[in-house]
């Protein structure tokens, strides 16, 4: 769906005239009705019913107005601030990343950064959550991503959306899965990750509170590494479900029923730099590509 699409619903919602909408919107009569039906089409719902007298909205065309126009709105509002914003904040953005590129946004936010921002110098640094954190607290970076809760009244936490963690094995291990209990997976071989990322956290925690201890055989920094060697039969892995969903749709791994783990992705920066111009870009961004409250902390 094109704005181009919800202006032209909204016009001759308004003006009830495809002839008035085509002049406020400097169409012709014939493009305005190819919006409409191309609109009506994508969305499988009627708008408008044509009478000798105008365009008069269907129940579903009344229910749908509201939203079009704070979409168009919404719309505007981008548009404004990102008019207000460019040109406006200039020097050096450090952003600490974290797992792979798509799930942080990574490609939209450095456009969108780029387009508002052109006088902001970006450098990335990689590493896992708990070294990209240590990087913030010393100064190194001047925001970073992070998986997992952290509860630190120096560090200002934005969060994006929730992850969630599953237990995932070998497909061969499927009958032993199936009615493994807890004792049972403990005994199993399992993949480390390194101290300090997210998965090392979490699979220590739920062992940890049911008083049990785990066996690791290889240790992996990447989850398309772990999810091979789980793959392949080497061990056990806890690994954010949709990176694990392609091995389990073509029925190369597993997952385990008893546990599926929430884990927040969320942007981390200084509360003593709060104020600064460089992360106010940043979360004027990041709002804008993730869709957040900028209220919720």
């Amino acid at each position: 769906m094109e704005l181009n699409q919800l202006r032209a619903f909204l016009s001759v919602a308004r003006t009830g005239q495809l002839v008035r909408a085509s002049e406020q919107l400097h169409l012709t009569q014939s493009a305005l009705s190819k919006q409409i039906k191309s609109i009506e089409d994508e969305l499988g719902v009627l708008l408008f019913v044509r009478t000798p007298s105008g365009m008069v909205l269907t129940g579903a065309g009344r229910r749908l107005l509201p939203l079009a126009a704070k979409t168009i709105s919404s719309a505007q509002e981008i548009g404004s601030l990102a008019a207000s914003m460019r040109g406006t904040v200039s020097g050096a953005l450090r952003l600490g990343t974290i797992i792979d590129p798509e799930s942080i946004r990574l490609g939209p936010l450095l456009a969108a950064l780029v387009q508002f921002y052109p006088q902001v110098d970006v450098s990335l640094l990689h590493g896992i959550s708990g070294s990209v954190l240590q990087m913030l607290r010393d100064g190194q970076v001047d925001a970073c991503f992070y998986l997992g809760t952290l509860k630190d009244a120096d560090i200002a936490v934005r969060q994006l959306t929730l992850e969630h963690y599953v237990v995932v094995g070998p497909a061969a291990w499927e009958e032993r899965l199936r009615s493994a209990t807890w004792n049972d997976l403990a005994a199993m071989p399992w993949l480390a990750a390194p101290a300090g990322s997210s998965q090392h956290g979490l699979v220590d925690q739920m062992f940890a509170e049911r008083g049990l201890t785990y066996r690791t055989v290889v240790e992996a920094d990447q989850e398309a590494s772990m999810v091979e060697l789980v793959q392949t039969g080497v061990a056990l892995g806890l690994m954010r479900e949709r990176i694990a969903a392609p091995a389990l749709r073509s029925g190369l791994a597993i997952v385990w029923q008893g546990a599926r783990l929430p884990c927040p992705l969320s942007l981390l920066y200084r509360r003593s730099s709060e104020d600064a111009a460089i992360v106010q870009a940043l979360l004027a961004t990041v709002q804008v590509v993730w869709q957040v409250d900028p209220d919720v902390a």
